[in-house]
């Protein structure tokens, strides 16, 4: 089978998670992508079917972004990628996703504890400039943010719909981002080509999700962030694997 229905079959299931929950293609596809191409390729292909899902998104969900909060969430983030950037220069990325690995892992733990109890962290000031800071840092250091994205919902006790109209902030990078690579020459006619798979199947498994989403309650939605999470965690995990091995058990 083309390598290309394959990515856009990744990108289709991708969307759709999107589509349900307002984040999460990247998390699902790019495990299956990085198998045919090298994964800063798999990144530069998945720029454009991830802007549409986010595009859509927003399209839908944009009367629920607290504007104020945002602002003070990327305020932090900004100064966070450029720590990331410069952390990523002297420590080795595995240690940066081990370290992302740990933190999503803890907060799942203490999320199942908090579910136990019946209870939710009451909303903190201090936790947008900590948390912002710190999706800052993990997008410039390895280019991930969404699971920092989802945890500040969490904390925050954000219901359904926000918790969308806020992973719709991040749209804006998506757009930077295209950009930068463009300007680099990473967009070539091979991933142009490509997205004319990818882009189809992105928008078809968005809105297919769409009818299933409207009928998705606080509970079921909590409960689909922590599986998206707890995927998003062990894809870290095995990616490092190789480096854990060779430097713990070998070291």
């Amino acid at each position: 089978m083309d390598a290309s229905i394959i990515m856009a079959a990744a990108w289709f299931c991708g969307a759709f998670i999107n589509g349900l929950t307002g984040m999460g293609g990247m998390l699902i596809a790019l495990p299956l992508i990085t198998l045919f191409v090298t994964s800063k390729s798999a990144i530069v292909i998945s720029l454009f079917p991830g802007l549409i899902s986010g595009l859509l998104t927003l399209f839908l969900f944009w009367k629920y972004i607290d504007i104020k909060e945002v602002l003070g969430f990327w305020a932090t983030a900004l100064p966070g990628i450029l720590i990331g950037v410069q952390t990523l220069k002297i420590v080795d990325i595995e240690i940066l996703q081990i370290l992302l690995a740990l933190i999503i892992t803890t907060h799942i733990i203490v999320q199942i504890i908090q579910d136990w109890l019946g209870t939710c962290m009451a909303p903190r000031q201090v936790m947008k400039y900590v948390l912002g800071l710190a999706a800052g840092f993990f997008s410039g250091a390895i280019g991930i943010n969404g699971p920092i994205m989802a945890i500040y919902t969490s904390l925050m006790c954000m219901d359904e719909n926000k918790s969308r109209g806020f992973f719709t902030s991040a749209v804006p990078s998506g757009f930077i981002n295209i950009s930068l690579v463009a300007y680099n020459g990473m967009v070539t006619p091979e991933v142009l080509h490509t997205e004319l798979y990818l882009l189809p199947a992105a928008v078809a498994g968005f809105l297919l999700a769409r009818p299933i989403s409207r009928r998705i309650d606080r509970k079921r939605f909590h409960i689909a962030m922590l599986l998206l999470l707890s995927f998003a965690a062990a894809s870290l995990f095995i990616r490092t694997m190789p480096y854990i091995t060779a430097h713990v058990f070998h070291g």
